[in-house]
């Protein structure tokens, strides 16, 4: 049996241990200098009256830390060199680009010189980084199966109890169990790198069918957030060459995030119903997706930065990967996708495939 003694050795360790390989750094005071386009921050336990260092960053990343403002509890990527990424986690804000204390990882030691670390330490850092990166990813994305496997586990709980409860009813909670647990089990061998190099298998999933999909994974966040979705009945079906588990993950971040802005806009006061809509664009050779809202908007900053991994401005809850994600997805399924503010009221996000037939398809079936 360890005793506390034991425990705080062991943490104390790991602490060593990922200031060696991923630069880890806890520091004191780090503030922005936008003109200077430089951080500012004082070493961990430094002394009264020692100078702060300043770590230049590239321009664009001094506007990422401008979005950040005012928040506390964030994660961003700042870039300090032609190959060297520094993601920061900024705690206490303390007015403004000021933060009582940060995380850095990867952080540049100007102590040491890339020389003096030897060719072998590097690679070790960077491969303990990715790995870093690939932990968080996988953390981020298999939140999504187990929300929906703890709420068919407590729904077949409750139809136990039920003397009314039919066969059907049970084997439907039953086989949506089974199919989150086939999602999660690709989404980690897709994350893992078991399949890193390979292309996104092609296969024809239909654009609406996976979208209405995504609607009922999230069902009961949109009920308890009352927040309506519609599917819009266009008339038009596409078939894309993705995945449906790939299709589906795109739509789940991008719902996600459109009833997270809508609970935003409500928490500063709006009392208004929430609302999403999914709708389908197509043309010959191309389909367009797109999901709007009614909730908080965005920045023309946040419009250029959310896609960016490890940005986020969900202070406890958030990983910054979600719409990095789905970038990754539809940059191999040599598509894209665009946020962009809707007309100052919430946020529009287009998602644009190549059609697998070549052109839209008239359909007889109504999304509900």
């Amino acid at each position: 049996m360890t005793g506390i003694g034991d425990d705080t050795a062991a943490a104390s360790g790991l602490i060593e241990a990922l200031r060696e390989h991923v630069g880890l750094r806890v520091v004191s005071d780090l503030r922005l200098d936008a003109a200077a386009k430089t951080i500012l921050f004082r070493r961990e336990n430094a002394g009264e009256g020692e100078q702060p260092e300043a770590l230049a960053i590239h321009s664009e990343d001094v506007l990422r830390l401008a979005a950040l403002s005012g928040r506390s509890d964030v994660t961003t990527d700042l870039r300090t060199g032609p190959r060297s990424t520094l993601t920061v986690i900024l705690r206490g804000n303390l007015g403004g680009m000021h933060w009582a204390s940060a995380v850095l990882l990867n952080a540049p030691e100007p102590r040491v010189s890339h020389e003096e670390m030897g060719h072998e330490a590097m690679a070790e850092r960077a491969r303990m980084a990715d790995l870093g990166e690939r932990a968080l990813t996988l953390a981020h994305e298999l939140r999504q199966p187990l929300f929906t496997i703890s709420m068919a586990n407590e729904s077949l709980r409750l139809m136990l109890d039920r003397p009314d409860t039919t066969r059907s009813r049970l084997q439907t909670s039953a086989s949506r169990i089974a199919e989150q647990v086939l999602r999660a089990q690709v989404i980690i061998k897709r994350t893992l790198g078991q399949a890193a190099d390979e292309k996104i298998v092609a296969r024809h999933t239909d654009v609406m069918e996976a979208a209405a999909s995504a609607v009922e994974f999230l069902e009961a966040l949109f009920e308890r957030a009352e927040i309506a979705v519609e599917l819009e009945p266009t008339g038009l079906s596409a078939c894309v060459a993705l995945g449906r588990v790939e299709l589906e993950q795109v739509f789940v971040n991008v719902l996600r995030n459109a009833a997270d802005s809508i609970q935003s806009r409500r928490a500063a006061g709006w009392d208004g119903e929430g609302r999403i809509a999914i709708a389908l664009e197509g043309k010959p050779g191309q389909m367009r997706c797109v999901v709007t809202d009614n909730g908080a908007g965005l920045s023309a900053d946040l419009e250029r930065l959310a896609f960016e991994p490890f940005f986020t401005t969900k202070a406890q809850d958030g990983t910054g990967l979600g719409l990095h994600i789905c970038r990754q997805i539809m940059e191999k399924a040599k598509g894209g996708i665009r946020l962009v503010s809707n007309q100052g009221v919430g946020a529009r996000v287009e998602i644009c495939l190549p059609s697998a037939s070549g052109r839209p398809a008239t359909s007889d079936v109504v999304a509900a």
